[in-house]
């Protein structure tokens, strides 16, 4: 990964008498590194904000692979929609892979570079594969899954400007893209010449394999996918809830991931739990700092969590070997270990003044001193460039844990991960046993065995995870994390249930009941994204489904108006 020169804007806040504040954007020249206010826009139409890094390092960033996969890489560049899009082919066909296609499921379009030749959108990682058994063995060679910035790389839009944010949570449905790479498969499958010319896209994209064999493994595969697909259908069958639909910009990502992970490998349908808890995509700028990290502050070691992070979105693994042996698995550990450490650089974008306007600074003191009353007692002020609390305290961030019921926010994300129970029985584990024990067990296993392959990967180990016992918990709390960037995160609360900060500022009653996502025009005034009227392509958020609520964190909403403009106007400066 070459990057000629770090661009690092330090940035001293000092609260009191008073504030020092400095923006800045870059813009300008493509692929250019330069120093903090010198102009650089990496690709025509957005601008990148200082966030410590650069362009080397963002785009890398954008196709690292963590060894996750869903599909044949070439199979995925070959796959035709189901139906409608954007004709890209002589005859016609519309690709499942089209920018276009793409981006109405919230991806963000992207160039070709070396990190990522067939220009796809940014968050799709190209790995190699070579495991002859079970799905996998139906190709070998490139695979393609999901980066981390497919779900943490976020974009907003004011009056026609885009601002990319590193780091940010993403706008992107992955049950959606689900659901329609679904259809498009078994519309190949059960096309005849839908299916001829896949094949032969296919084999046009490779070395050594033609049409036929292409055929012959498709329908292999789609029948390993049909199979999990049957056992999840039959499951959800059979329980007393339906999931709640996530949309754009959220996932119940802990427990479909444990579906993933711990239901459909094994045969297991006990193991499968509806998602009913879609939270939205974390930033993740700061986290490497956090004691405890996820909303409910569960997991404790960084290396631990990247692991079943990993595994969860379809990182190869061998259920035979989750208890017991050398564990089998396909996660990455080197890119594990390079991604921790680029977050560690990361930093909380600031508000770009020359786009979304200047901060009034006289409103801001006045915000400050109200945020010091109504919110610094759960919400840490910290310095973005060394991420460390202005109060002190060293180097690690002890986030607030805040009860269920003091915070009164929905609990379901919490409860569910607390209660869900699986069965290990087909592997000869325990029939019962709590399912953060289980991830706790497997990704624990995984970071031990690549720990013990050498001196190296031990300081490696070490230095990432400086002590921090391997713990899962299933507290019945959210953690409240410091604000810095915290005008580029909307939807608010920890599932996404509150359009502006406006409206977190509002007695939960006045806050809004129906809205709609899917925008990413930002509105400086109330901070947060446009979300009154429905629009194309807009996803329905109702609050009163199961994991939507907008009830709770009712601090600040005794506030006149004046003093809750003036706490909007000081977490612009954060």
């Amino acid at each position: 990964m070459r990057e000629p020169r770090r661009f690092v804007h330090r940035v001293m806040a000092v609260f009191g008498a008073a504030l020092v504040l400095s923006f800045g954007v870059y813009r300008g020249a493509h692929a250019q590194e330069a120093s903090y206010g010198s102009p650089t826009r990496y690709h025509a139409g957005a601008a990148y904000l200082d966030q410590g890094w650069g362009y080397d390092t963002a785009q890398w960033w954008y196709y690292v692979s963590q060894g996750t996969l869903f599909m044949p890489y070439p199979w995925f560049l070959a796959l035709e929609q189901s139906n409608g899009g954007t004709p890209v082919q002589a005859g016609g066909e519309q690709l499942f892979a089209a920018p276009d296609h793409l981006e109405r499921l919230g991806f963000l379009a992207d160039g070709p570079s070396a990190h990522n030749p067939r220009g796809l959108p940014v968050g799709f990682a190209v790995r190699p594969l070579d495991i002859p058994t079970d799905v996998y063995g139906v190709w070998k060679g490139e695979w393609v899954g999901f980066a981390c910035a497919a779900c943490h790389t976020g974009q907003v839009r004011y009056h026609g400007q885009q601002i990319r944010i590193e780091g940010g949570p993403s706008h992107l449905d992955i049950e959606g893209f689900g659901d329609e790479l679904t259809a498009a498969l078994t519309a190949t499958a059960s096309n005849g010449p839908r299916l001829e010319r896949f094949a032969a896209r296919v084999a046009a994209l490779s070395s050594g394999v033609t049409a036929d064999d292409v055929k012959l493994k498709f329908k292999l595969f789609v029948g390993f996918q049909a199979a999990r697909r049957s056992l999840f259908d039959a499951a959800q069958a059979a329980s007393p809830e339906l999931p709640t639909s996530a949309g754009l910009g959220r996932l119940d990502a802990v427990h479909r991931g444990g579906n993933l992970l711990l239901s459909a490998p094994l045969a297991e349908p006990r193991n499968y739990v509806p998602t009913t808890a879609p939270v939205s995509y974390p930033a993740l700028w700061d986290t490497p700092y956090f004691d405890w990290v996820l909303y409910n502050a569960s997991i404790r070691q960084p290396l631990a969590r990247n692991v079943i992070e990993a595994l969860g979105v379809q990182a190869p693994i061998d259920p035979r070997t989750f208890l017991t042996g050398p564990i089998v698995h396909g996660v990455l550990m080197d890119n594990v270990v390079a991604i921790h450490r680029s977050l560690t650089r990361l930093q909380s974008p600031r508000w770009p003044e020359d786009i979304l306007g200047r901060i009034d600074l006289d409103k801001a003191r006045q915000g400050e001193a109200v945020y010091r009353q109504a919110c610094a007692a759960c919400h840490l002020l910290i310095d973005r460039a060394t991420h460390t609390a202005l109060t002190g305290g060293g180097d690690e961030i002890k986030v607030t844990v805040v009860p269920l019921d003091q915070v009164g926010t929905d609990p379901r994300q919490a409860t569910n991960f607390a209660n869900r129970v699986i069965t290990l029985g087909k592997i000869g584990g325990p029939t019962d046993v709590p399912y953060m024990k289980a991830a706790e067990i497997v990704s624990g296993r995984v970071v031990e065995q690549w720990k013990s392959q050498s001196a190296a990967n031990a300081e490696i180990e070490a230095e990432i995870d400086r002590g921090r016992p391997n713990e899962f918990r299933g507290l019945l709390a959210y953690r409240a994390r410091p604000l810095n960037g915290i005008w580029a995160t909307a939807p608010y609360l920890h599932n996404g249930s509150v359009p502006t900060l406006y409206d977190l500022l509002l007695p939960p009653a006045r806050r809004p009941k129906v809205f709609y996502v899917g925008s990413w025009e930002l509105d400086p005034a109330h901070v947060g994204v446009e979300s009154a009227s429905p629009f194309a392509g807009a996803f329905t958020f109702d609050t009163r489904l199961p994991g939507n609520s907008n009830g709770g964190h009712a601090y600040g909403t005794t506030l006149d108006e004046a003093d809750r403009l003036a706490l909007i106007e000081f977490l612009k400066t954060l």
